[in-house]
């Protein structure tokens, strides 16, 4: 157990110590609403009698239901300060997909703020479960149910019980995104974010906020994920953070540079699309870069200009990022960490030194935790003090899920090396055999053929095929290009990344899947991710046929 204070504690201490600091910053064009420690917290406390007046009890569950802006988290903030267990949604589930996880979380109640089919989402949602909706400047999407956030406070005072938790008592409630079938609700008590974001830090410096100067965090990953939840939200809390949040997609650079992050956490995507900006800005960067007089220089503005110049911790989670793409980094001193975890683990069981950065493996494990393979199965199991405690409603999954040393089995498969450090292959489930006895792990093909513009996404399949198959969709600015300049282009793809692959992994062909994979077809989760079974549930039928094809490149 932690002897570390709960998110709770660092909360009041905040509101204490630095009462007229900005904590929350929300853009609206070129101005920034500003509101500090008092404000917000105050706020959170007025929302907690409203929570209370209406009959919520300590330990009853509510739910978030919005894109990030300053209002979800003091929503957070107000379930944390009642004494209530947070249970965040993706702002993308609609329907039936909403429903199941409000139904699955026993909610009393719902926080909805900026979503964007509200007629859509509206009908999963219970008609008798009462709503606040976060009052939305500028916003096209009205909720016409429940109360509006400023009517529910009017009148009411802060909450004055000064609520404090234990450790052990429940935190929140994370939805795993349902990849491999139902969402899980993996349990979080307050000890995990203490033992993370404190210990971790404090005592082995892992995050490297020890050093000097304000800590300033920007939001713009789904707040509901475990991963900006870890490392904007409780990271924030814990370091004094303030918090800037995202307008829009359209203005993510604009206000990624005016924020200048102490942390910067990005997908893969999302660092292929920086390094793509930034070569289009600046076309003969090679040629400048081979000049020492004028090197240093060149780094230092293009840091600047995208705002991550003084960043202190520089992240890639959710995949493996290519190595060609974080050495083009470090060219430019952007020395990008990549790290390995799971909702279960609080986004984070391993992570790059900071001083060791190897770019063929994903990173090493902290010092109050362990990593273990299996040997029979190649999977990762890990053990450390801010694993969940379980699933919710779910004794016989959370048993099955840690092994008779107190594991947790990740479903990954990897190898350790001699030194320590991982390196993550794939899933166990994922892994298939081909018509030729040999077995195919899809995720390392994936990523090598992802790396190329051309392709938003790919699913290698081919089970009983005599080669494997891949299955893409375009990126959108290539949707509307000639399709044999298309086909030509995916033929040397296919054949440059087929020549760095052993003979079983090669890909026979790539399909070009004219029918967007989404949400709403149930092809993808709700952080985008492929669901394999639904691939396979939607095109098995068509794999034979496909793969005699006489063309290399078909439309499908």
């Amino acid at each position: 157990m932690s002897n570390y204070p709960s998110l709770v504690d660092k909360l009041y201490e905040l509101k204490s110590n630095l009462p007229n600091e900005v904590f929350l910053r929300q853009p609206y064009g070129d101005k920034w609403e500003e509101f500090t420690y008092n404000e917000v917290i105050s706020e959170a406390l007025q929302l907690v009698t409203g929570m209370k007046s209406i009959g919520l009890q300590k330990g009853d569950k509510v739910g978030i239901y919005s894109k990030n802006c300053y209002q979800w988290v003091i929503a957070e903030i107000a379930i944390m300060l009642g004494g209530f267990v947070t249970v965040p949604f993706y702002s993308n589930l609609v329907g039936d997909a909403l429903n199941e996880v409000i139904t699955l979380s026993e909610i009393k109640f719902l926080f909805v703020g900026k979503i964007d089919n509200w007629e859509k989402a509206k009908t999963g949602i219970p008609k008798e479960l009462p709503i606040v909706s976060f009052a939305q400047e500028n916003s096209k999407v009205k909720v016409d149910s429940g109360t509006d956030w400023s009517k529910f406070i009017k009148d009411k005072k802060p909450d004055q019980e000064n609520f404090r938790p234990d450790l052990n008592d429940i935190w929140a409630i994370f939805y795993t995104s349902g990849t491999t079938g139902v969402p899980k609700g993996a349990v979080m008590n307050y000890s995990a974010p203490a033992n993370l974001m404190m210990k971790q830090d404090k005592e082995h410096n892992n995050f490297n906020f020890n050093s000097p100067g304000k800590n300033t965090f920007l939001s713009y990953l789904p707040l509901n994920h475990i991963a900006e939840q870890t490392l904007v939200i409780t990271c924030g809390f814990y370091n004094e953070g303030q918090i800037s949040f995202v307008e829009s997609l359209y203005t993510f650079a604009k206000n990624l540079a005016d924020v200048k992050p102490s942390i910067f956490l990005a997908v893969p995507n999302i660092w292929i699309k920086l390094q793509q900006g930034i070569i289009a800005k600046t076309p003969r960067l090679d040629a400048m870069l081979r000049i020492s007089k004028v090197a240093e220089d060149v780094k230092k503005r293009i840091r600047i200009s995208i705002g991550l110049n003084n960043t202190k911790l520089i992240i890639s989670g959710a995949s493996a990022l290519p190595i060609a793409t974080i050495k083009w980094f470090q060219k430019i001193g952007i020395n990008i960490r990549e790290t390995y975890g799971m909702t279960e683990a609080l986004a984070i069981v391993i992570i790059q030194p900071k001083n060791d950065i190897r770019t063929v493996k994903t990173g090493k494990c902290f010092e109050d935790g362990q990593i273990k393979i299996d040997p029979a199965t190649d999977e990762i199991l890990v053990k450390n003090s801010w694993l969940f405690d379980e699933y919710y409603n779910e004794p016989e999954l959370t048993k099955a899920s840690f092994d008779k040393d107190g594991f947790y089995k990740t479903g990954d498969t990897g190898d350790l090396d001699s030194d320590g450090f991982l390196k993550v292959k794939g899933r166990v489930n994922d892994t298939f055999k081909t018509a030729k006895g040999e077995f195919i792990v899809p995720v390392p093909i994936e990523n090598r053929f992802v790396v190329n513009d051309i392709i938003e996404q790919i699913c290698v399949v081919g089970i009983d095929l005599p080669q494997p198959i891949g299955l893409i969709q375009l990126s959108d600015k290539y949707k509307n290009i000639n399709l044999e300049e298309i086909k030509e282009s995916l033929l040397k793809i296919l054949n440059k990344e087929n020549s760095q692959l052993h003979l079983h992994e090669r890909l026979n062909k790539l399909l070009i899947i004219s029918e967007k994979w989404s949400l709403d077809n149930g092809i993808l989760t709700p952080t985008n991710k492929i669901k394999r079974s639904a691939i396979h549930e939607t095109y098995q039928h068509l794999y034979e046929m496909w793969y005699n094809d006489k063309n290399r490149i078909i439309i499908a």
